[in-house]
């Protein structure tokens, strides 16, 4: 009872901190973009699906519910930070995306919510492959490529034999000859149709649930350790970490990053924080930096529906408002400082060298790629 009292007093406390903003120093939030049409249909589907009909804006695109669902996520954000940040303020405030057009519009739609008065620039980056910030899973990685093929080939040999009926009937229902490495082409179209109220035969919902867990399967697989993850988003780690660390020089106070599930996937694979499940769209990572009587916390929420609250994360290691100093201690040797690093580590080059040893402090002058987008 007594430590039950203990948790009680701390969580009203740090309500008193949140709601009133008054040690609240900088929020970064990672935001999935939201709702998409699918890629493709499946080659028995393709002489009926008429794609205009159901999806007007195209395979792949950003769906008018995903926009709706943007715009969500910016009533939520004015409304959580209100009197923090209130109006739209270059110097204060970026909105980033990857630039994958389902992504930049995505961030319009938060935009377009959480500064309804403001004109808002939507930054992006050249070619989403080269990308390492936002679309670190389409930026080559040897390494990475290596792993990920020899995981998925491992798993796929189980789950071929333990689902060798159902991707049988898959097949017969589809066209494709489906087995465990064609289950992410089936979710794809499956899934995005159903979020879509797109009718489908009845095969579908018998189906449905199996695929999504398979999906969900072979998304984790991907990320699912510290190396693999490191390949993917340490970068986008370091850069949160040193904009959290140059946060009093640089008076930036909010950053909203519009990306991918994999970049939400392996970022919380990064953190030692994910509950391995299929990142919702819309889901958001928020990370706050905090000064309370002096000194620096680190807070982490995960937002993964509009009907709750977010949930708060706890690095491992650390209690819900993490010292700085025990944050950095945790990620210093999951951040990947540079590109060339990051090809070090990826294996990308001839001659294959060592990275050097990492040191925190380096941050400010080792991640300059993204140094000018206040200009």
């Amino acid at each position: 009872k007594k430590k039950q009292l203990t948790t009680m007093i701390f969580r009203l406390l740090f309500l008193y901190f949140s709601v009133i903003h008054a040690e609240l120093e900088m929020v970064q939030v990672l935001v999935r973009h939201g709702d998409r049409a699918p890629s493709f249909t499946y080659p028995l589907d393709e002489p009926i699906f008429d794609v205009t009909q159901h999806f007007p804006r195209g395979f792949s695109q950003l769906t008018q519910q995903g926009f709706r669902q943007a715009k969500e996520v910016g009533t939520f954000l004015r409304s959580r930070y209100n009197g923090f940040v209130d109006q739209f303020n270059r110097k204060e405030t970026l909105i980033r995306s990857s630039d994958k057009d389902r992504c930049i519009e995505t961030a319009m739609g938060i935009t377009q919510t959480l500064f309804p008065d403001d004109i808002v620039p939507v930054h992006t980056f050249s070619h989403y492959k080269h990308d390492l910030l936002l679309k670190p899973s389409s930026v080559h990685c040897s390494r990475a490529d290596e792993i990920v093929k020899d995981d998925k080939k491992r798993l796929a040999a189980l789950v071929d034999i333990e689902h060798k009926e159902l991707f049988s009937y898959l097949s017969r229902k589809t066209g494709w000859n489906v087995d465990g490495s064609k289950i992410s082409d089936v979710f794809n179209v499956l899934y995005r149709k159903h979020a879509n109220g797109v009718p489908q035969p009845e095969w579908v919902n018998h189906v449905l649930s199996n695929v999504t867990e398979l999906k969900r399967q072979f998304r984790s697989v991907q990320f699912n350790s510290d190396e693999k993850s490191k390949m993917r988003t340490g970068y986008l780690l370091g850069q949160m970490t040193k904009d959290m660390n140059e946060q009093k020089e640089s008076g930036r106070k909010l950053i909203v990053y519009a990306t991918h599930d994999a970049t939400v996937t392996s970022m919380m694979y990064s953190l030692g924080i994910s509950d391995h499940q299929l990142v919702p769209y819309t889901a958001a990572l928020i990370v706050e930096l905090h000064r309370i009587d002096g000194k620096q916390y680190v807070r982490i929420l995960y937002r993964n529906s509009k009907t709750s609250d977010p949930n708060e994360m706890r690095l491992p290691g650390c209690d819900i408002l993490c010292p700085i100093e025990k944050y950095h201690r945790f990620v210093s040797n999951r951040i990947v400082a540079n590109k060339e690093e990051h090809n070090i580590i990826c294996q990308n080059n001839l001659v294959k060298l060592s990275p050097k040893p990492f040191d925190i402090s380096s941050l400010p002058s080792i991640l300059p790629e993204e140094d000018n987008l206040f200009s």
